[in-house]
């Protein structure tokens, strides 16, 4: 009898054993399919700093030499512009910043480069966040790196989500905000800046074809400089200056209101344009780099933006994210590292 007894208790253990490796392999391969493992840390807790209704919040993502800004816009829709390399360090920093701000859904999804520091790890977020709307550029090259070619192939599998590209136009206009491409040109345009890219993507047409966004609220505007050259800066000067203002839509877009300036190209020399920041006449700046940042930011775009900005120049590498918040008639700073 006591030998039943001890071969029913050890068939117990195998069997409670077997039972808890069962639930615990099924639970990690659910857990995989909506949240995946590599991003499990990411999804730990609850959100518990959501954006105030009537307050602009926008959010310069810490993702080293790459780029990627959340906008939380006064009406309570969001914006994502660029999700970094795609690495898994910097991937688990968006998503958990989303996951924190209580971002379920991505009303604008923007996909603002077919550079891999911007597009890298937007086919994962594509793939593991809603997503109603998404601007992408018009670049035929799918296969011009991997990260692009990650979106292209996620964007193919997302069924129902609206497509429109990333050209001079409104994304979200409302009485109370503004936010629009100025650059590039509409797709269509004969000899403009996708033309040029598909035809030959170097470094210059790359650049040059990213995106340039106006966000204005409240009396203060934010201008997000892509990576465009400074000869594609000087342009828009010249451009802007015939009327001294561009008109989207029927919308006047004035830069008088200009606070800050997200500068080009991660601070690069390659982007500083004196003839912008003169435009722009912007109080603060901002510059997303990291420690691979390969010069930048530039003692060329520094020397020409401090003119305006004094000390007011912030980078991601020194003060983590940055968020800035505009609402009750002030525009604030915020730093992630102190």
């Amino acid at each position: 009898m006591k030998g039943k007894s001890k071969l029913k208790k050890s068939h117990l253990i195998t069997i409670v054993a077997t039972a808890v490796a069962c639930i615990a392999a099924v639970a990690i391969i659910i857990t995989n399919v909506f949240i995946p493992v590599k991003y499990l840390s990411a999804y730990i807790g609850f959100a518990h700093d959501k954006n105030a209704a009537g307050t602009l919040r926008i959010s310069f993502i810490d993702v080293g030499y790459g780029d990627s800004t959340l906008i939380e816009l006064p009406d309570g829709k969001t914006a994502l512009i660029d999700a970094g390399d795609g690495s898994r360090t910097h991937q688990l920093k968006i998503l958990k910043l989303l996951n924190v701000r209580g971002v379920d859904t991505i009303d604008y999804l923007v996909c603002s480069s077919v550079s891999a520091k911007r597009c890298g790890g937007i086919g994962e977020i594509l793939k593991y966040k809603r997503v109603n709307k998404v601007f992408a550029p018009d670049c035929s090259l799918t296969r011009i790196n991997s990260g692009y070619k990650s979106f292209c192939e996620e964007l193919k599998k997302a069924d129902g989500v609206k497509t429109e590209v990333c050209g001079y136009g409104e994304i979200a206009f409302t009485a109370d905000y503004t936010l629009c491409f100025l650059s590039p040109s509409a797709s269509s345009l004969s000899g403009g800046e996708y033309a040029e890219l598909n035809k030959s993507p170097t470094e210059d047409n790359v650049d040059n074809s990213s995106a340039v966004i106006w966000l204005e609220y409240a009396g203060a505007g934010f201008f997000l400089a892509g990576d465009i050259t400074s000869v594609k800066a000087d342009k828009l000067y010249s451009e802007y200056r015939l009327n001294d203002y561009f008109e989207i839509n029927g919308r006047k877009i004035s830069f008088d209101s200009c606070k800050i300036l997200k500068m080009g190209a991660n601070g690069s020399a390659r982007s500083a344009s004196t003839l912008l920041y003169d435009l722009l006449k912007p109080e603060t700046a901002i510059i997303s780099v990291g420690e691979n940042g390969k010069g930048c930011p530039s003692a060329e775009a520094l020397a020409g933006v401090q003119k305006y900005t004094g000390d007011k120049v912030y980078t991601t590498q020194d003060c983590g994210t940055l968020t800035v918040e505009v609402g009750n008639g002030s525009c604030t700073v915020f730093k992630e590292k102190k």
